[in-house]
């Protein structure tokens, strides 16, 4: 999932200039998961300078308490998710692309997991299910903003088309 990015920064002189625009470097559309891709775009948290790129670090997805990361996903309908072309290759990939991220999901509940984490979650294209602990689930539509309090969850594609979000993600005490 390619993601233009453009980050600014400060000069020698302390003046503001675009440090770099392109794509977000840490991108990956999963090859047995037709549709379904992700961009980290940012965050924050890992002891690099202003003028270094902190994804590069390729270190956890998931921040830790008062860090944050800006995430993009595609999602796939439930159907492409459901059957991948490769099952044992896609769960490699998803492991290697989403580290911290990919240890929170339930195998025995597909779909399921928690982060220690607050996220602002936006739906930006199509829409997505928001899907419960105990089976509630509510409908969202591009333009809809969820607040997700560290709360078990899974989001459901039951359009057929992919479906685009941005996730916010602030990490939180565990306490």
């Amino acid at each position: 999932m390619k993601v233009r990015r453009v980050v600014t920064g400060h000069n020698e002189s302390g003046r503001s200039v675009f440090l770099s625009d392109g794509p977000a470097p840490r991108h990956k559309d999963f090859q047995d998961l037709p549709g379904h891709g992700m961009a980290q775009v940012w965050c924050s948290g890992t002891g690099t300078g202003e003028q270094d790129d902190p994804t590069l670090i390729q270190g956890s997805l998931i921040p830790g308490p008062g860090e944050n990361s800006l995430l993009m996903v595609s999602f796939p309908p439930d159907a492409v998710m459901a059957a991948p072309i490769d099952p044992e290759r896609a769960l490699g990939e998803m492991n290697d692309a989403l580290p911290g991220l990919f240890q929170c999901f339930e195998p025995d509940q597909p779909g399921m997991h928690r982060t220690p984490t607050i996220d602002y979650g936006i739906l930006l294209e199509g829409e997505l299910w928001l899907e419960l602990d105990d089976g509630q689930e509510k409908l969202l539509r591009a333009g809809d903003v969820i607040i997700q309090n560290a709360t078990r969850h899974a989001w459901r594609n039951r359009s057929q088309q992919v479906a685009k979000a941005a996730f916010f993600m602030v990490g939180r005490s565990t306490n």
